[in-house]
C-alpha cells in the first residue's frame, strides 16, 4: 500500500468514526433531553431513537440529492473542457 493509499484509507477511518462518535453524541443528549423534560428515562431514550432514525433517513436524502448535483456538475466541467 502506497503512502497516498495509507492516507486516504486513515481519512476514510477517521471519517467514519467521526461520523459515528458525533451520532452517539447526538442521541445522548437528545435522550437525556427527552428524560429531563418527561422526566421518564424510557421516554427519553425512546426519543433519542426515533431523532437518530430520523435523522439518519434525512442525512441519506441529502446526501443523496448532493450527489446528484455533482455529478451534473462534474459532467458539466467535463463537457466545457472537451471544447
Amino acid at each position: 500500500m502506497t503512502k497516498k493509499e495509507k492516507i486516504k484509507r486513515y481519512l476514510m477511518i477517521t471519517r467514519i468514526k467521526r461520523a459515528i462518535s458525533a451520532r452517539v453524541i447526538s442521541i445522548i443528549v437528545t435522550s437525556l433531553v427527552g428524560w429531563a423534560i418527561t422526566g421518564d428515562p424510557l421516554i427519553g431514550l425512546s426519543i433519542g431513537a426515533v431523532d437518530a432514525i430520523i435523522k439518519i433517513c434525512i442525512y441519506y436524502t441529502h446526501e443523496t440529492i448532493w450527489e446528484k448535483k455533482m455529478s451534473k456538475d462534474i459532467k458539466k466541467i467535463k463537457i466545457r473542457n472537451e471544447n
